[in-house]
């Protein structure tokens, strides 16, 4: 017979500190077969990758949207148009600092045209608000309200047309005109990606027992460092093959399409294993049962928003505090280097061929990374208590930031060695992150405490590095992504190594594993 997933509350080892009846109904207990609640995840982290396509698209093809549709920061670069045969020598463009010299850069050798032109960059205060805080306001939102819905509607559905939302927005993106409509539809594209955190930790938790939640939502969080590394591949490779004359825009056009695929199987292979256990509960009432369960549900059940409500009060805890502010900082180094990787390599070593690198090294570096974490959290974890997941969080991050600083200190091809070392520690975090949240949450409060959680730390982490641009025209480009990359994982390295000291040093000790309230197991 083949193997079956189940919530595990007995061997758990987690106890409420607030107490808190327990409620489970063993008639409502999720049966699925692993075979089944695996291929689940990996659909999960599926979406979650071309969401992430599309979230990180336009940070590699910023400089051909701003030169087409002229928004951002101008400065010297390259002229394409010219042979690099035709003159040059050891010319760097980017050393001229305006316009007249830029554009009479060794026109005699070059066939009468500069081998430099003036130019738009990609770079720029309309960037960072295209990258950044358009993203996150909508992202932000969305999962707030999508949180609350997950908790008490079909999240598969939900799910399905969240996919189905942002795919729509992507292509349409490759549409635009003027940069105004690329951040209308990147609200679209950013609120239909906001469900795929917390509708997915939601189901993990009812899919699994809580021996495999680091891991199974690993390998859902793989979607990101998929997403975000199929990002360099399509924004390097596709805007040159110039795809009917558009350009840029085939890059759009083409990562929207696997949305609707995904969606598609979403709703015909998979269903919400919550929605199964009604069913088989509301089977066995009598007709008269069935009428008098409704009346009292109706009677007794708080609306909607009054429920997210009361379920906000869990995020107040401290551990749950401390353990967000750790991701708000996290979270700003990811963002600062994955919002500007693609405009550094451009801005210092123009002309080298970054797409497939930056492609596998997220791949294997960041998936790699992501799938250890929660392996190995899962492993401590039943040795030394929920504590021992935030040893890994700051471990982790420690060891990843002297080698993100070498990224920004070695040229290529050296520097991309050291960016796969520190993916392969740095993003560790992602799934032992939401693996103790999901451990510190009631269960009726899972999905909406995730997007609450999410609300604060991408705000934080995904607008701060907006004062990328103005400090670095104090600093330096890359002396400013040195302080926000590997310094900020250093920070949240010693925010982290708190928790596990707050978590061990709790009034339960290391006899009993400490959460805030019983797992999410629905």
């Amino acid at each position: 017979m083949e193997e079956e997933c189940m919530v595990d509350d007995e061997n758990s080892g987690i106890k409420a500190i607030a107490a808190t009846p327990d409620t489970t109904d063993p008639d409502l207990t999720n049966v699925v077969k692993r075979s089944k609640a695996w291929y689940m995840v990996v659909l999960m982290s599926l979406c979650y990758g071309i969401g992430e396509l599309s979230h990180f698209l336009p940070g590699t093809t910023s400089r051909a949207m701003s030169q087409e549709l002229e928004y951002g920061d101008q400065s010297c670069l390259r002229n394409e148009s010219v042979p690099v045969q035709f003159g040059g020598g050891n010319t760097t463009c980017s050393d001229y600092s305006n316009q007249e010299t830029c554009n009479y850069v060794l026109t005699n050798q070059s066939g009468g045209s500069s081998f430099c032109k003036w130019d738009y960059n990609g770079m720029g205060i309309e960037y960072q608000i295209l990258a950044g805080p358009s993203f996150i306001l909508a992202f932000s939102i969305g999962g707030l309200m999508i949180g609350a819905l997950a908790d008490r509607y079909n999240r598969i559905v939900i799910l399905a047309i969240s996919t189905i939302v942002f795919s729509t927005c992507t292509i349409v993106m490759g549409t635009a005109q003027e940069v105004w409509q690329l951040i209308f539809l990147r609200f679209g594209v950013a609120f239909g990606e906001s469900a795929c955190q917390p509708v997915s930790a939601s189901l993990v938790m009812s899919l699994f027992p809580q021996s495999l939640h680091g891991a199974a939502l690993g390998l859902v969080n793989w979607g990101i460092y998929f997403g975000y590394g199929l990002s360099y591949v399509v924004g390097n490779y596709i805007p040159p093959l110039d795809i009917l004359g558009q350009g840029w825009r085939w890059a759009y056009y083409l990562s929207g399409i696997p949305g609707f695929f995904f969606a598609v199987l979403l709703l015909v292979t998979t269903s919400d294993p919550r929605s199964l256990n009604r069913s088989k509960k509301n089977d066995s009432f009598s007709l008269e049962a069935e009428e008098n369960a409704k009346k009292e549900k109706k009677e007794e059940s708080p609306s909607i928003w009054n429920n997210a409500w009361i379920n906000l009060s869990h995020f107040f805890h401290p551990f749950v505090l401390l353990l967000c502010l750790g991701a708000c900082v996290r979270h700003t180094a990811g963002f600062s280097w994955a919002y500007n990787s693609q405009l550094y390599f451009d801005y210092y070593y123009p002309g080298t061929d970054v797409g497939l690198w930056l492609f596998l090294v997220s791949i294997v570096g960041g998936s790699s990374g992501i799938l250890i974490g929660g392996a190995v959290s899962d492993r401590v974890v039943k040795r030394a208590g929920l504590q021992a997941r935030a040893w890994v969080l700051a471990a982790s991050q420690a060891v990843a930031s002297p080698f993100a600083a070498g990224v920004l200190l070695l040229p290529p091809p050296y520097c991309f060695a050291s960016l796969l070392i520190a993916y392969l520690f740095a993003e560790m975090w992602f799934g032992v992150l939401f693996a103790i949240l999901i451990e510190l949450v009631p269960a009726a409060a899972c999905s909406f405490v995730i997007a609450v959680f999410l609300f604060v730390m991408n705000n934080i982490g995904g607008n701060l590095p907006v004062i990328i641009t103005p400090i670095s025209k104090l600093m330096g480009y890359r002396e400013t992504l040195i302080l926000f990359y590997p310094g900020f994982f250093l920070i949240s390295a010693a925010l982290f190594g708190l928790l596990g000291i707050a978590l061990r040093n709790s009034k339960e000790g290391r006899k009993k594993s400490l959460t805030i309230a019983e797992n999410c197991d629905s």
